[in-house]
C-alpha cells in the first residue's frame, strides 16, 4: 500500500497533464500491439486459404489488414509524441520543484547538512525519479497492455493452448515478483552510498590544499575509495539480481516455446484447432511471452526508482523558511516614535540548544550614522548576533527594531534589504568581476559598478588585470587574492546602498597590506550609514565610533 501511495504521489506531480501522459502510454502500447495482431491475422488467413484453396476474399482481407496496420502505426506515432512531451515536462516540473525548494530552506538546514547531500539528490535521486516518467512506468504498463491486446485474439483462436501458455508465464511472473523486495533494498542502499560518495568528493574538491598537506587528506581519499568499493559491491548485487531475472526469463521462454510446439502438434492432429490459427498464435506468442516476462522484470526496477522518488519527497517535505519568522502580535517593548536609536536591539535571547542559551537578554542601541565594533572572545556569540540581525534565525525572545520597524512584524526579505553583508570569507561566483559586484544591485549600470569598485579601493587592481572588469574570478574567486576578494565583496555591499553595513570579521584573514586597503574601503562606507563591525583586530576596531564588548 505504501508503494502504491508513493506511485500515486509521483503521478500527481504531473497535475492536469497526467491524463495526457497516461493516454499516451495507453494508445502507444495498444497501437503497436494492434499492428502485431493485424499481421498475425493476415498470416492466419493466408495459411488457411492455402490449406483450403479458398482465395476468393483474399484481396479484401489483405486490404483490411493493411489499412488496420497503418492506422495502428499512426495511433502509435501520435501517442508516442504526446507521451515523450509529457515525460519531459514531468521531469522539468520535479526539477523546478527541487531547485525552488532548495533555495527556500532555512539557513539552519544548510548548516546541519553537507553540500554532498544536495548534490546526490540533484543528480542521482532526481535522475532515477525522472526515469519513472521517461521509461520505467511505461515499461511496466506497456507489457500489460500488450498482453491484453494479444490475449483476446489468442483466446478466440484457441483458448485451450492460450490457457496452458498463460499458466507457464504466471509461474515466471511469480519468480519476478519475488525480486521486488531485494531490488527495493539494493536501490535504497545505492542511493545512500551515492550520497556519501558525493560528500567525500565535495570535501576533497573544496579542501584540496589541506588534502595535499595533511594526513587527513589521505584519509579522506581512502574514505572516498572505500565508499566507491561499497557502491561497486552494491551495484554488482543489483547487476546479479538483474542477471538472474534475465536468465530465468530466457529459460522459461525456451520452455514455453517447447510446450507450445508440443501442444500445437497435438491440437492440430486432434482437429481442435487449425494450422492457420496455430500459426497466428505462434506469431503472437513470441511477443506475448516476451511482454509477459517484461512485466515481471520491470516491476522491481520501477519499485527501485520509487525508492529514489521517496528520497526526493522527503527532501521536499523539509520545512521552508517562512516569509516572516513570527506569527504573533508584536509585544510592546517601550517603543517610542522619538527614539534616537536607528537600530535598537532589545533584550534578545537566543540558543541553538534549549539547555545552553548562547545570547541572554542582550541589548544594544545604535544611533543613526553611528559605526560600532562588537568585540569579545571566540564562541561568545558575535557571529550568531550577525545571523540574528540578518534574520537567518528567529529570536527566542526580545526584539530588534530598525528605523522604527520591528523584526517581529517585518518579512525576512524586508530585513535583508536593509543590510549589506560582508563575511570573513565572501563567496564570489564563477563569473566576471563586474557580474560579482553587480549582484549588489542587478539594475546598476557599468558606471555605477565602477564607482562602487573605486569606493572599495578595488578599481586600481581590477584595471591592471588583462581583462579588467570582465576577468573571470574562478570558482569561489580562487584566481584572486584574499584582499582582492574582500574588496570586491565590499564593492558589492556599497552598490547595494543599504542603510546598514554588517561586517563579520571582514579583515581577520588578511595580511597587513590587504587589511590597510580594506580598512581604507571601510572608511569610505561610513558616510550616512550604520556600520556594525564584528572584529578583533585593533586597526579595524579603531575605525568604529564606539566599541561594544560582547560577553557570554
Amino acid at each position: 500500500m505504501k508503494t502504491w501511495k508513493l506511485f500515486l504521489r509521483t503521478m500527481k506531480v504531473m497535475g492536469k497533464h497526467c491524463k495526457v501522459y497516461l493516454a499516451g502510454i495507453f494508445f502507444m502500447s495498444t497501437g503497436w500491439a494492434a499492428f502485431s495482431v493485424m499481421a498475425s491475422l493476415l498470416m492466419k488467413n493466408v495459411v488457411d486459404a492455402a490449406q483450403t484453396g479458398e482465395t476468393g476474399h483474399m484481396l479484401m482481407i489483405i486490404v483490411v489488414n493493411v489499412v488496420g496496420g497503418i492506422l495502428s502505426l499512426l495511433i502509435y506515432r501520435r501517442a508516442a509524441i504526446a507521451y515523450n512531451v509529457e515525460a519531459k515536462r514531468a521531469y522539468g516540473t520535479i526539477s523546478k520543484m527541487l531547485f525552488h525548494h532548495e533555495v527556500r530552506l532555512p539557513y539552519s538546514y544548510y548548516e546541519n547538512h553537507h553540500s554532498g547531500d544536495f548534490m546526490s539528490k540533484l543528480s542521482y535521486d532526481l535522475e532515477k525519479m525522472g526515469s519513472i516518467y521517461g521509461s520505467r512506468f511505461r515499461r511496466t504498463v506497456a507489457p500489460l497492455l500488450h498482453v491484453i491486446v494479444f490475449l483476446i485474439p489468442m483466446l478466440i483462436l484457441s483458448w485451450q493452448i492460450t490457457l496452458c501458455l498463460i499458466g507457464v508465464n504466471l509461474v515466471m511472473l511469480a519468480i519476478n515478483g519475488a525480486m521486488i523486495n531485494p531490488m527495493r533494498k539494493v536501490s535504497k542502499q545505492l542511493s545512500a552510498t551515492n550520497g556519501k560518495m558525493t560528500e567525500k568528493l565535495s570535501n576533497l574538491l573544496q579542501g584540496m590544499e589541506q588534502a595535499r598537506m595533511y594526513a587527513s587528506g589521505k584519509s579522506t581519499v581512502e574514505q572516498f575509495v572505500s565508499e566507491t568499493e561499497v557502491y561497486e559491491k552494491q551495484n554488482n548485487k543489483k547487476i546479479f539480481l538483474t542477471a538472474c531475472l534475465e536468465s530465468c526469463n530466457s529459460g522459461f521462454r525456451m520452455l514455453c516455446i517447447l510446450m507450445f510446439l508440443l501442444l500445437g502438434v497435438y491440437f492440430v492432429s486432434e482437429g481442435i484447432t487449425t494450422l492457420g490459427a496455430l500459426t497466428a498464435i505462434y506469431s503472437l506468442y513470441g511477443s506475448f511471452s516476451f511482454q509477459f516476462l517484461q512485466l515481471g522484470r520491470y516491476i522491481p526496477e520501477l519499485i527501485g526508482c520509487l525508492t529514489n522518488a521517496q528520497n526526493i519527497f522527503d527532501f521536499l517535505e523539509e520545512e521552508e523558511e517562512p516569509e516572516c519568522w513570527y506569527d504573533r502580535a508584536v509585544a510592546e517593548v517601550g517603543r517610542s516614535g522619538e527614539d534616537k536609536n536607528f537600530i535598537d536591539i532589545r533584550n534578545i535571547t537566543f540558543d541553538y540548544r534549549e539547555d545552553k542559551p548562547l545570547i541572554r537578554d542582550y541589548s544594544l542601541g545604535i544611533e543613526k550614522g553611528e559605526s560600532i565594533a562588537v568585540t569579545g572572545p571566540s564562541g561568545c556569540g558575535k557571529s550568531t548576533l550577525s545571523k540574528l540581525l540578518l534574520g537567518l534565525y528567529p529570536l527566542k525572545s526580545g526584539d530588534i527594531v530598525v528605523d522604527g520597524n520591528s523584526y517581529l512584524e517585518m518579512r525576512n526579505r524586508e530585513i535583508r534589504e536593509k543590510i549589506a553583508y560582508v563575511p570573513q570569507e565572501p563567496y564570489l561566483f564563477n563569473l566576471s568581476i563586474k557580474e560579482n559586484i553587480r549582484m549588489g544591485n542587478l539594475k546598476a549600470t557599468d558606471e555605477e559598478v565602477i564607482e562602487a569598485a573605486k569606493a572599495a579601493n578595488a578599481h586600481e587592481f581590477i584595471e591592471k588585470l588583462e581583462e579588467g572588469y570582465d576577468t573571470n574570478v574562478g570558482e569561489r574567486g580562487n584566481r584572486l587574492s584574499g584582499g582582492q576578494r574582500q574588496r570586491i565583496a565590499i564593492a558589492r555591499a556599497i552598490l547595494k546602498n543599504a542603510p546598514i553595513v554588517l561586517l563579520d570579521e571582514a579583515t581577520s584573514a588578511l595580511d597587513n597590506e590587504s587589511e590597510l586597503l580594506v580598512n581604507e574601503s571601510l572608511k569610505g562606507m561610513k558616510d550616512g550609514k550604520n556600520i556594525i563591525m564584528i572584529a578583533h583586530r585593533p586597526s579595524t576596531i579603531a575605525l568604529a565610533d564606539r566599541v561594544c564588548a560582547f560577553v557570554e
